[in-house]
């Protein structure tokens, strides 16, 4: 990018320019004091509000008065914790301060039938209802969602005004209609839920930062009247042309393109070009996300880099240097942002390319990190949850050091840049030095922040982004290019295909190829424990001492190994004081999983849900991190039901473990119908080498310090039902006993209770509540044989509902996912227990 827009030229780094001058480094000591202020408020249990507008006000006033005394130390002092004071108020009134007729103070944790009025603020558009490694068995169709700003509620008195924004899901085809339209929807309005694991993303806080009050759910079209408006506002019409731009653009950017190329390639292009996702670039975004170049993908900065330099670069080739190019470039920017979704990274990104643009267009050359500074404050009042966002840390962060830690790394090991190379030789060099450095300051930066959100550590990130940052770039360069022209050929553009589809799809190849390999590599991707948010904090204030200064050698070294004693030491703590037996109890709606940790040893038993085919990477994957879970020893599957084991290859994928332990009932049943869930699991599974293990009642298993024997199902037996067919384990450990059931029914129940001593077989103090709390007089008849003291549940929202278990099992502590979330269970070396939940009530 050329330096007139503040970004980096040829040899050149942002903040050449003094950065650490009074002057380049306020609005950033602001933004900093204003995110601190955002970050106390968001804690606070109650709003506080007046006190700290008036704090704001106050110290504000003050430094004025420091300000005309001219101390300037105590101006900026006075003025940060001004802007502090601010972040208090302003998150405040965000999070706890709703209006009367505001939607969102209506809306309930449990779903209620309402009828509503308004405006529909884009077409409806189609999504797979599931997604995940088994979304193939999901015969459910595409349901359609648009967004929909509401202005009444229909009662039977009429219609109560209100205000807010909902997310309409329509479970049946309609015809289709445009932003603008008038719409009145009835269905089942429900408050997006909270995180209900650890580590789960947090949906009710997004919906809440998109100002969306809930979900509406409308199962018949029926329900659904729409009907054009007797005129169309000026939005509407922008929002119509919007959608129509966005469709004629992937069009345009597809068409004519090669045959003979990676199968994935055009959601490649369409996602890196457009942002357009759909479930064939998922995988392909793992492998981006593992290696370290998942900002590729994800349109942001980079993009709009991209796309300001080609579109300054053909000004400036037809026409020369003039004022004006950075009008024009701003009207495409614009432009490029409308036929995108704007998501946060992408607003970041125009705000400060617009902003840099505005720069050149008035002659001057705005200080980079004031632009960065002012564009992070905006931000912020204007959506303060955005602080605690990966891709905000990420972005400022990693934007941040290369304007103040980039130009001082880049002289200490290259010596300053070379604004007039007389060669092509010396500017490619002068690039490449540069490349180095900003490609290791942003490593630097990134990983503890990447550590914290994702606990991970990506070794090749930093060589990676020298190869294929330069080739995503030409790639963006030629999409825009074939878009344009495809835009403006007529009929077939067959010129344009040999022009630039040719090269686009080779590059789209090329760095798809690249990626693919390096996430074949085994240490392309290491999985870390996640650091705490101080932690994270330090490593970030060492890598900027250890980048800005030059010397202190020893010094940065020894703090260096304290950062890693203090990192390393929490995980040996809890090693040595870790449980004899700790079982994780995930909620996964309406199926199982559960995580048995003893040593050094990790068993999965179930995992899997028939309410989230995409369970495994939404949910327990994220969990498994969040718990401190590395590795997975082996995967346990109960019996044939989807719910059990829709998630076992993603975790196959993600933690590489080498076996799965099924019942013959189970082999039997994927071996008999090719066509079956089941089926298609152990062939994936086969297809990857997973060691598939047999195992029947009878058998005996040591895990670490637990002993696990196999009550049921006995090889050679016949079931009437397959829940029957389900692996019963009594696990032993410190003198305690814990009893898996998965979903076994009376027929087995009652096999299970004929034993003479069924105690000494099947008596334990844990329990897993059978068929997910299955209500029958045969189960209370056996959990009482069971006699156990706790009680596990994993089941969903619908059978808690109608639970008829409260006076069969009382006395016992019962743990339920429905209404607990995640539970969890330890037994340690003295045989002491210990229960706990994620949602305290």
């Amino acid at each position: 990018m050329p330096s007139d827009l503040g970004l980096p030229a040829s040899g050149a780094l942002p903040g050449d320019e003094n950065p650490l001058a009074s002057g380049n480094f306020r609005l950033t000591v602001l933004a900093m004091a204003l995110a601190g202020g955002i970050a106390i408020g968001w804690h606070q249990d109650s709003p506080v509000v007046w006190p700290m507008l008036l704090a704001s006000l106050l110290l504000t006033a003050l430094a004025v008065a420091a300000r005309v005394l001219n101390r300037r130390t105590a101006m900026m002092t006075l003025l940060a914790a001004a802007f502090a004071s601010l972040g208090v108020a302003w998150v405040s009134l965000h999070q706890h301060l709703v209006g009367e007729d505001d939607l969102a103070a209506m809306v309930a944790e449990e779903p209620q039938l309402v009828s509503v009025q308004g405006e529909a603020l884009g077409p409806p558009v189609p999504r797979q209802s599931a997604a995940g490694s088994m979304a193939r068995f999901d015969y459910r169709k595409p349901a359609l969602y648009f967004p929909m700003r509401v202005d009444a509620l229909i009662g039977v008195d009429g219609a109560e005004a209100v205000s807010g924004h909902v997310l309409v899901k329509v479970e049946e085809a309609v015809e289709p209609f445009r932003a603008g339209d008038r719409v009145q929807a009835t269905g089942f309005l429900i408050r997006p839920s909270p995180p209900r694991n650890p580590g789960e993303f947090n949906y009710r806080q997004y919906a809440r930062s998109l100002g969306q009050a809930g979900l509406l759910t409308v199962s018949s079209r029926d329900l659904l009247n729409v009907s054009p408006p007797q005129r169309y506002s000026t939005m509407s019409t922008i929002r119509h042309w919007r959608d129509q731009m966005r469709h004629r653009a992937s069009a345009w950017l597809l068409a004519d393109l090669p045959t003979l190329s990676l199968r994935q390639r055009d959601s490649l292009l369409a996602n890196i070009m457009l942002g357009e996702r759909d479930a064939q670039i998922d995988g392909v975004y793992q492998s981006f996300q593992r290696v370290g170049l998942a900002h590729i993908l994800a349109i942001s900065g980079f993009h709009l880099s991209v796309l300001a330099a080609f579109v300054l670069f053909l000004a400036r080739w037809f026409s020369g240097f003039h004022r004006w190019h950075g009008i024009l470039v701003i009207g495409v920017v614009l432009l490029y942002m409308m036929l995108i979704e704007l998501h946060m990274p992408v607003l970041r990104s125009g705000v400060m390319t617009i902003a840099a643009c505005m720069g050149l267009s008035l002659g001057r050359r705005l200080r980079v990190s004031n632009l960065v500074a002012l564009s992070a404050i905006l931000l912020l009042l204007w959506r303060p949850d955005q602080l605690f966002n990966a891709g905000f840390q990420l972005t400022y962060g990693v934007v941040f050091a290369l304007i103040h830690l980039g130009p001082p790394l880049r002289r200490r090991w290259f010596g300053d840049p070379d604004p007039a190379p007389a060669s092509t030789a010396q500017m490619l060099s002068q690039w490449l030095r540069t490349t180095v450095v900003v490609s290791v300051v942003a490593w630097v930066v990134a990983t503890p922040i990447a550590m914290c959100h994702f606990g991970m550590i990506s070794p090749l990130g930093a060589p990676l982004s020298i190869i294929a940052v330069p080739l995503s770039a030409f790639l963006l360069a030629v999409g825009f290019l074939k878009m344009i022209l495809s835009a403006i050929l007529p009929g077939p553009a067959a010129v344009t295909a040999m022009i630039v589809g040719i090269p686009l799809s080779i590059s789209s190849d090329a760095l798809m190829g690249i990626v693919l390999l390096a996430d074949g590599w085994s240490w392309s991707i290491v999985q870390v424990p996640q650091p705490s948010v101080v932690w994270t904090l330090a490593a970030l204030v060492w890598a900027c001492w250890w980048a800005a200064v030059p010397r202190r050698g020893k010094a940065k070294v020894a703090a260096f190994t304290a950062l890693i004693i203090w990192f390393v030491a929490p995980s040996a703590i809890a090693a040595a004081t870790a449980p004899a037996l700790r079982i994780d109890m995930l909620s996964v709606g309406d199926g199982s999983c559960y995580a048995l940790r003893s040593g050094d040893s990790t068993i999965v038993f179930d995992a899997g849900s028939s309410s989230d085919l995409n369970v495994g990477r939404r949910t327990v994957i994220p969990a498994f991190r969040k718990l401190g879970i590395r590795s997975i020893n082996a995967i346990a599957i109960s019996h044939a039901n989807l719910d059990h084991y829709s998630a076992v290859l993603e975790l196959v994928e993600q933690f590489k473990v080498p076996r799965v332990l099924l019942t013959p009932h189970l082999a039997t049943e994927g071996a008999s119908d090719a066509d079956t869930p089941i089926a298609y699991l152990l062939e994936r599974l086969n297809e990857q080498g997973i060691e598939l293990i047999e195992v029947a009642a009878g058998e005996t298993r040591r895990f670490g310090q637990a002993e696990w024997t196999w009550l049921n199902p006995p090889r050679d037996a016949q079931f009437e039902r397959v829940n029957d067919s389900s692996m019963v384990i009594r696990i032993e450990c410190s003198g305690r006993h814990v009893l898996l059931c998965g979903d076994i029914m009376q027929e087995t129940m009652e096999k299970l209770m004929e034993c003479p001593d069924d105690a000494a077989t099947i008596g334990a103090d844990v329990i897993e509540l059978p068929h997910h709390g299955s209500h029958h007089k045969a189960a209370e008849h056996f959990v009482d044989a069971v006699n156990p003291s706790i009680v596990l549940q994993s089941t969903g929202r619908q059978r808690w509902k109608r639970d008829k278990w409260v006076d069969a099992i009382d006395g016992r502590q019962r743990l339920v996912t429905a209404r607990d979330g995640a539970c969890w269970v330890e037994i340690d070396d003295g045989g002491q227990m210990r229960t706990g939940k994620f949602i305290a009530r």
